[in-house]
């Protein structure tokens, strides 16, 4: 059947070229982007497979920086604690030559000066060090780690005897050791109030509520003591009392102010500025350490006291008609008049003359004692089987000034994998002060007098065995480290073997086949051409028709 309408050749050429354009296309976007998947229709399921590839590999390589981060971190801490184990190694050859007869105390004391500086370096870095912008030395790092710290509140503001209610606990024992006590013979026999006070020679014993063998010095330096048999360690924090007013008023001239018992003297006028007073009252207080005392403003119109080391705190003044708490900064505003100020707790308006007993009745402030351990604490007193009221044991967050008090230490965790919770951990101690590994030598770098010391053949003793338990710890934590760091090495090896090959596998599925792609190319180019061939004698083959027509 002769047509011209419906040129059937002609179609079927121009299908076939479609069909050979569109494979020639394709042939050309995998040879111009190395894929053999540039969209979803190209292989819906390979898209989908290396998609998910594509994950996993940006995740490992991100996982292998991190551990490499990890590795950087923990060098950077490692570091620090080499210079710490080489403070502590000198720290224990001070010891061994000062527990040598050859040497008088004054001279040990020449030792002791080179050990306590080391004491406070160690702590200036544990407080200090940090890497990128956080501390990393102190125990805050990280997620808090391991259990709660106990805080046994200690005394209270005044009582009617003149002595803290806190029966029970000359029987306190932690992990079945008695801690106010000594052996005599199969039995122990607790110590007197004299022996107890003993271990506190900075709280003062002018207030007539100020009882050193109550103080939290006493309490943790007893406990410290025993921390070998316990595993317990005590760090002491001084209470805090805060004023929330300031009054200038009339007065005028030289004023006294009595902290702990030392006379300060303030130079007041009526015209400065309550914020004026508060600088001069701050300024007066800090420039007597023999206090051991730190003032500071409040920010809320007051001045706050507390004690650096944890000795008992005692404030009173010489009242008159016109001097009072406020005009030192040291008051709150009274609920029943706000234009009138209430002494803040542990301030006193006394006579300021010690009676023919030597005491000036005035308030006192103790510290609280936190006890930090490797475990859990059993600690057990007469009063908790009676009151709980008398011993308070609050396992919590807070001191009893509201501030934080640090977990045991905090846990870092290294993401080491592309899927969630592929972590690697590592727990960040306390290295300084109030730390598990330092600590027991380092717990009184701020005390006037410290009782872990060189100055004689006995103490010297002491402190090697001290070093020696501490020398230890600290070797395990920077083995620890190093483990860490080892198998992080291992980690980024792995990371990087499996990256590889997901690699290798993504490459399969989705990397395009050159010698294919091109050959494919080649056979579409030379379809493509022919096809063109034949559509042009397609268009010219129905010319026949006007021969037809031709008369």
């Amino acid at each position: 059947m002769t047509v011209i309408n419906t040129n059937i050749k002609g179609l079927y050429t121009q299908s076939a070229l479609k069909i050979s354009e569109r494979a020639s296309q394709v042939a050309m976007e995998q040879l111009s982007t190395g894929k053999r998947i540039n969209s979803a229709k190209d292989d819906a399921a390979g898209m989908a497979i290396a998609a998910r590839m594509t994950q996993q590999i940006r995740g490992l390589n991100q996982a292998t920086r991190n551990a490499g981060d990890a590795i950087s971190f923990i060098q950077t801490i490692e570091g620090a604690t080499n210079e710490i184990t080489n403070m502590l190694q000198r720290m224990s050859e001070l010891a061994i030559q000062a527990a040598n007869d050859t040497y008088s105390n004054e001279q040990r004391g020449f030792l002791d000066l080179e050990f306590q500086q080391l004491k406070t370096e160690i702590v200036r870095i544990s407080e200090k060090y940090n890497w990128n912008g956080f501390k990393i030395m102190d125990g805050t790092t990280g997620a808090p780690h391991g259990p709660k710290p106990v805080t046994l509140t200690q005394g209270v503001a005044a009582v009617d005897d003149g002595s803290p209610t806190l029966d029970g606990l000359e029987n306190l024992e932690i992990n079945g050791v008695l801690i106010f006590a000594s052996p005599e013979g199969e039995e122990w026999t607790p110590l007197d109030e004299q022996a107890i006070a003993a271990y506190d020679d900075s709280s003062n014993t002018i207030a007539n509520t100020s009882n050193p063998a109550r103080s939290a010095i006493a309490i943790a330096d007893a406990i410290n003591e025993k921390q070998s048999e316990t595993g317990v360690r005590a760090a002491a924090t001084g209470p805090v009392t805060v004023g929330t007013m300031t009054t200038v008023g009339t007065v005028t001239g030289e004023k006294y102010l009595w902290v702990n018992g030392v006379q300060i003297p303030i130079t007041m006028s009526q015209e400065e500025t309550p914020a004026e007073r508060r600088a001069n009252v701050i300024s007066a207080i800090n420039n007597t350490p023999s206090t051991g005392a730190i003032a500071s403003d409040t920010g809320s119109g007051g001045v706050t006291l507390t004690t650096k080391d944890g000795r008992n705190l005692s404030v009173w003044f010489e009242g008159d008609t016109d001097l009072s708490a406020a005009s030192f900064g040291l008051a709150k505003p009274d609920p029943d008049d706000p234009s009138t100020g209430l002494p803040i707790p542990g301030v006193t308006d006394t006579d300021p003359v010690p009676d023919e007993d030597g005491l000036v009745y005035a308030d006192t402030l103790y510290g609280t004692v936190t006890l930090r351990s490797d475990t859990n604490h059993i600690i057990l007193t007469d009063a908790m089987y009676d009151d709980l009221s008398y011993i308070p044991l609050d396992v919590g967050d807070t001191d009893q000034a509201g501030n934080p008090v640090p977990q045991y230490s905090g846990r870092m965790s290294f993401q080491v994998g592309p899927i969630a919770d592929q972590v690697i951990t590592i727990d960040m101690y306390d290295w300084g002060k109030n730390g598990a590994l330092t600590g027991e030598v380092t717990g009184d770098v701020d005390r006037d007098n410290p009782r872990v010391n060189i100055r004689n053949v006995a103490d010297a003793n002491t402190v090697i065995d001290k070093l020696t338990r501490v020398m230890d710890k600290v070797n395990a934590k920077r083995a620890d480290m190093g483990a860490v760091m080892n198998r992080l090495e291992h980690v980024i090896d792995n990371l990087t073997v499996v990256a590889r090959n997901a690699e290798a596998s993504r490459s399969q599925i989705e990397d395009a086949d050159y010698a294919k792609a091109s050959t494919e190319l080649a056979r579409t180019q030379i379809m493509q051409q022919a096809a063109t061939a034949i559509l042009a004698q397609a268009n010219t083959s129905q010319q026949s028709v006007l021969k037809l027509l031709q008369g």
